[in-house]
C-alpha cells in the first residue's frame, strides 16, 4: 500500500499541472476524406470569419426540393463536420438548406482551443447569418450534438437570429461533465476539488470563464421552439442531463425525445427511422 501513498499524489500533481488542462481545451483534430459530393449532393465550400477573426471551414448544401428552412449543424468535441454528412440525405431532400462547419480548433478550422460555447456561441450567430445570406430569409435554426448542443443552447439564449433549435446528448454544467471526463481519462477517482482546479488552469490557457458555461442556465433564456434529444443509455453524459435541460427551457414550444437503448454517439443508428421521423416532424412544425 505504500506505493499508493507515494504514486497517487504524483499522479494528481501531473494531472493538475500537465496534460489534463491541455486535454480539456485542446481538441483532437480529425481529418476525414469525405465531402457532400461523395454522397451525391451538390455543395459549396465556405469560409466563415468569426468576430475574433478566426476562419472556420464549412460546407453549404442546398435543399434538393424547394426549401422550407435553413439548418446549421454543430458537431461535438474532437469531431468534424464530415462525420455529420449522414444528415444530408435525411434533410436536404425534405427541403432544408444545410450549413455544416468545423468548430474553432477542430477539423480544417483555425484556432487552438475550444471553450464549450463561451466564445463559440458568436460563431453560431455568424454561421446563421451567413446561411441566410446564401439560402434566403427562411426560418433558420441550429442542430447541435454533445458540445455542439451546449453551444446551440448558449447561442439561442443570446441571439434572436436563431428561430429554433435541437440539442442532442448535451450536458447541463461544464464542471460536472469535466469531472466525469477527467476521472475516466485519469483512470483513478479524482476528487471534485481537483478537477475544479484543473478547469481553473484550463480557462487560463484558453481564455474563458468555465463557470459561465452552463447550458442548463442558458436554457432558461431560450424562448424559441426547441427539441431536446438524448440517448436512454448514454454513458458519457447521463440521460438526466437531457431531462434537466428540457425542464429548464423557457420555450413554450418544447419537446423531449429519449431514444430507447441509445448511447452517446449512436442515436441515429439505434433510433433508425423513428429518429429521423421525430427530427423531421419537429423541423416541419417550426418551418411551416
Amino acid at each position: 500500500m505504500y506505493w499508493l501513498v507515494v504514486i497517487i499524489p504524483v499522479l494528481l500533481a501531473v494531472a493538475y499541472h500537465g496534460w489534463l488542462p491541455e486535454m480539456i481545451v485542446r481538441p483532437l483534430r480529425r481529418s476525414v476524406n469525405l465531402d457532400p459530393q461523395d454522397l451525391g449532393f451538390a455543395f459549396e465550400s465556405v469560409v466563415l470569419t468569426t468576430p475574433d477573426r478566426l476562419e472556420l471551414a464549412a460546407y453549404y448544401v442546398p435543399a434538393t426540393i424547394p426549401a422550407r428552412g435553413n439548418l446549421v449543424i454543430l458537431h461535438g468535441k474532437d469531431s468534424a463536420k464530415e462525420l455529420y454528412l449522414e444528415y444530408l440525405p435525411q434533410l436536404a431532400p425534405y427541403g432544408y438548406n444545410l450549413l455544416l462547419y468545423d468548430a474553432r480548433a477542430h477539423g480544417k478550422s483555425r484556432g487552438e482551443f475550444t471553450t464549450f460555447g463561451y466564445h463559440e456561441w458568436r460563431d453560431v450567430v455568424t454561421a446563421v447569418d451567413h446561411l441566410r445570406y446564401l439560402a434566403g430569409d427562411l426560418p433558420t435554426g441550429v442542430f447541435g450534438h454533445s458540445m455542439g448542443g451546449a453551444v446551440a443552447l448558449q447561442a439561442m439564449a443570446r441571439s434572436e437570429a436563431i428561430d429554433f433549435g435541437v440539442s442532442e446528448s448535451t450536458f447541463t454544467h461544464l464542471g460536472d461533465i469535466i469531472h466525469v471526463y477527467a476521472r475516466r481519462k485519469a483512470g483513478i477517482p479524482l476528487p471534485r476539488w481537483l478537477t475544479d482546479r484543473v478547469l481553473d488552469r484550463a480557462e487560463k490557457t484558453a481564455i474563458f470563464r468555465h463557470r459561465e458555461v452552463e447550458p442548463v442556465r442558458a436554457a432558461r433564456d431560450v424562448h424559441q421552439p426547441a427539441l431536446i434529444i438524448h440517448g436512454e443509455m448514454d454513458r458519457q453524459i447521463d440521460v438526466d442531463n437531457g431531462r434537466q435541460l428540457y425542464a429548464a427551457l423557457g420555450s413554450e414550444r418544447k419537446e423531449l425525445y429519449i431514444v430507447p437503448g441509445a448511447g452517446h454517439d449512436n442515436l441515429t443508428e439505434v433510433g433508425a427511422d423513428g429518429y429521423w421521423w421525430r427530427l423531421r416532424a419537429f423541423l416541419q412544425s417550426v418551418t411551416s
